[in-house]
């Protein structure tokens, strides 16, 4: 009896759970979807699997593969995060201030008053009752006492100000940073962000001034990205200082700053800052849409905001690039591209990236395009060394040792005389002892790390050779290899390529080196089906952008040349020159607008 018919109630169940489990993930008909693949360059439809003929349903299993092991064309990558309504009040029908001192104190004693740190000062303001509220752990004490002092002394007029709010902001308090708040939702969130409230009795609306205090540091050498020449600057976890980093670098009035706040309960202000004349609108809006559309309780750093922004959630390889220095995330802005603060954490994220960003630090541009280039070419050569040299090791002893030449395979298999374990289990074993200290490094105090790193891997090394478990040859491999992981100047791209060097020895140990080369074109399809913020992750080597690539990608041409920013960006202004022959023109002063109020140059309530 033939095999085909033995599975056959076997593969017809087999194509029920397939065509199920994918309509359920995929959203859509198999049937109606069986039209996309070529029917007429190959028969699906008598599909060979050894000797099975899996007949008609072969289109189901080609169908299942380019699903599950890849990406399905035309679908839509970014889904908005907590599509759920939320279990917390919408600000937008929070009850408004209208002049009621005590209402508005006993408001606030339910909710903020539960806590030992709320604080309400109560004064006198001509004849009316007074109160200043604030958080006694993130205010600034001397502001208070600042404010309250000034109330107290100031001679108040026999008759009162039409507009009591104006009167004190412009001649009473002494405070720069103020603005006039009626919603009592956005009154109590600014208490607890450490901003000082006045609420006089009779008089709206409430006022507002900064006096937020929270310790830093300065700004300080970058452990992340070091090197020899260039600015040593870092930013800090205050997102106020991180923003005026910046802008002592980018001194220009088109620099843009768009503040938004995220997470139910924690609030946290995150900034996105890009050039209004350079970079592309769309990419802007998106990056704003994007993190408007994030509905969670928290959000304590930007690798959280990171991945529910980014187009593909699950791939491996970094959507956006991570910075510290101040001169890397200038040069990037300048570039076209947006970067994102977020408040409390001194990395910066930089979107849209591509593959070529994580080859390329701000430190190339200090140096002659000859060490530029040749510095670059070594991080290529290195990534390649990181990646393969495990599962090359284990594909030409185990499978393919005939490739190798003569010499070269002889010694490699004297190296390996008396080793009880096959190629796979000895590269295992070095791999996750490297690991293993490499955690531990990364764990222990900064003065023991160093010792355990360098005394750990001479001593297990060593002692692993004389014990007859590894061979030699094999430690120079696994230390040529975490070497080379992180020659790259990206901590994200290293750990990529940690991980893609699992992924290549797996597939030596089961298919030698048509492993190896199936994971490399797995690997190159992902890349080239990523989607970075509406930008390919291929981009400049998909070769539609010819000069990006050679100006600024496998080598770095001379700095006179870099007259134009990168196209597959879509910047508005691709010339990095100034035109005075044909200069643009400043934008005119308006003649027949009417004169403004003094109370509409401060900020409208909220």
């Amino acid at each position: 009896m033939d095999i085909s018919t033995l599975l056959e109630p076997s593969i017809d169940v087999l194509t029920h759970i397939f065509s199920k489990l994918y309509i359920s993930i995929a959203g859509v008909d198999l049937e109606s979807r069986s039209h996309l693949f070529d029917t007429t360059s190959r028969d699906i439809h008598s599909f060979e699997l050894g000797n099975l003929n899996l007949g008609g349903r072969a289109w189901l299993f080609d169908m299942v593969v380019k699903s599950f092991v890849f990406k399905i064309p035309g679908r839509k990558k970014f889904k908005p995060v907590g599509t759920r309504t939320p279990n917390v009040p919408d600000y937008r029908n929070s009850p408004h201030y209208k002049g009621d001192l005590n209402q508005v104190l006993e408001y606030f004693g339910d909710t903020l008053g539960k806590s030992d740190d709320y604080i309400v000062r109560v004064t006198e303001i001509g004849g009316r009752s007074a109160a200043c509220i604030f958080i006694n752990t993130v205010c600034d004490h001397k502001a208070v006492e600042e404010c309250l002092r000034s109330l107290q002394q100031h001679q108040f007029p026999r008759l009162s100000p039409k507009d009591v709010a104006q009167y004190l902001t412009e001649k009473v308090l002494p405070s720069s940073n103020s603005m006039y708040v009626t919603n009592l939702y956005t009154l109590g969130e600014s208490i607890t962000s450490g901003d000082l409230v006045l609420l006089v009795d009779g008089v709206v609306p409430a006022i507002v001034m900064g006096a937020k205090f929270v310790e830093h540091r300065t700004p300080e050498q970058p452990y992340i990205e070091s090197s020899v020449r260039g600015p040593q600057i870092s930013f800090v976890e205050n997102l106020d200082i991180n923003i005026g980093l910046i802008r002592q670098i980018l001194n220009t009035d088109t620099l843009r700053i768009k503040k938004m706040k995220v997470g139910y309960r924690t609030r946290t202000e995150v900034a996105v800052v890009f050039l209004e004349d350079v970079a592309n609108p769309t990419l802007i809006n998106t990056v704003v849409e994007r993190i408007n559309a994030v509905h969670v309780d928290t959000i304590n750093q930007g690798a959280e905001l990171e991945h529910l922004i980014i187009d593909h959630t699950s791939s491996l390889f970094p959507l956006t690039r991570t910075a510290q220095r101040t001169d890397s995330v200038a040069h990037e802005v300048n570039q076209g591209k947006v970067v994102i603060f977020v408040d409390g954490d001194p990395t910066v994220l930089m979107v849209p990236a591509t593959i070529r960003d994580f080859f390329q630090t701000s430190e190339d541009f200090s140096h002659t395009f000859h060490e530029a280039t040749l510095v670059r070419w070594l991080r290529i050569v290195s990534f390649m060394f990181g990646l393969y040299l495990p599962a090359l090791y284990i594909s030409f002893t185990d499978y393919n040792p005939e490739l190798l030449p003569k010499v070269l395979g002889l010694q490699i298999a004297k190296s390996r005389e008396g080793v009880p374990f096959p190629a796979f289990i000895e590269v295992l074993i070095m791999q996750l002892i490297i690991e293993i200290l490499r955690e531990a490094t990364l764990r222990m105090p900064k003065q023991m790390g160093q010792t355990l790193g360098i005394v750990g891997g001479l001593v297990v090394g060593e002692a692993s050779v004389q014990a007859g478990i590894v061979s030699n040859i094999l430690i120079i491999v696994v230390a040529l290899t975490a070497v080379s992981i992180f020659v790259s100047p990206s901590y994200e791209f290293a750990i990529v390529i940690r991980i893609g060097t699992w992924v290549m020895d797996i597939a030596a140990a089961f298919f030698g080196l048509y492993g190896v080369v199936l994971v490399t074109i797995a690997g190159i399809y992902e890349v080239c089906a990523l989607k970075s913020f509406g930008v390919s992750y291929a981009d400049p080597f998909s070769g539609e952008y010819f000069r990006d690539l050679v100006a600024d990608g496998i080598i770095r041409a001379p700095y006179n040349l870099f007259r134009q920013r990168p196209q597959h960006l879509r910047v508005q202004d691709q010339t990095t020159e100034s035109r005075y022959r044909n200069p643009a023109k400043h934008a005119p002063l308006s003649t027949s607008s009417p004169q403004l109020k003094k109370r509409n140059w401060r900020r409208p309530l909220k």
